[in-house]
């Protein structure tokens, strides 16, 4: 009687171990799954936040078939976006528009009509005294109010080391320019 009392212990000890393993190993299963599920929502929400900084909103109007705003990749043209925008109509006057220009986030994008006297107002015409920080030499930039030499060739030394600007705000991220050095040159430069 004792041996089978010892015996039945022994299963029931045995049966619980098992059980507890069996609990274990699924809990570490699931917690696996669990891990692996997180990651990839973080992979595909880092992705999508990738693409969506990838893309910029331009405002194309005027003579265009389909006038509004229109969703491209960031380095996209002028001539890109005008396509988007339904292509220009029949009354469209393009010779004043560049439209091989790199496009910018914010952008508008205004095409005349044969006739019609307009003049760009954010400084993108030829006639105008806009400095290009993507493309500007030393002697560009020092044309700048407050840029001297030595600040022209740090801005062209961040251009490329980090790429070109996205933005005429992102010159704020070259040393020594900050916000009161941008506000006296941020009319006089374009990307």
């Amino acid at each position: 009687m004792h041996n089978k009392i010892i015996v039945a212990i022994a299963v029931t000890v045995c049966v619980a171990v098992a059980g507890i393993v069996y609990v274990m190993s699924r809990r570490d299963t699931k917690a696996t799954v669990f891990e692996e599920i997180t990651t990839l929502f973080e992979e595909e929400t880092q992705e999508i936040v990738s693409k969506e900084e990838e893309l910029i909103y331009v405002y194309v109007c005027g003579q265009v078939n389909n006038p509004g705003v229109v969703v491209l990749n960031n380095g996209s043209r002028v001539y890109e976006a005008i396509e988007l925008a339904g292509g220009l109509t029949s009354e469209a006057n393009s010779s004043g528009i560049n439209q091989a220009e790199l496009l910018r986030d914010g952008r508008m994008i205004y095409v005349p009509m044969v006739g019609e006297n307009y003049t760009v107002p954010n400084g993108n015409n030829s006639d105008d005294k806009t400095v290009n920080i993507n493309t500007a030499s030393v002697e560009e930039l020092t044309t700048l109010p407050g840029i001297g030499e030595s600040r022209a060739k740090d801005i062209i030394a961040y251009r490329d080391s980090n790429g070109l600007f996205a933005t005429i705000e992102d010159i704020m991220n070259v040393s020594g320019i900050k916000e009161s050095a941008f506000n006296r040159i941020k009319d006089y430069i374009i990307v």
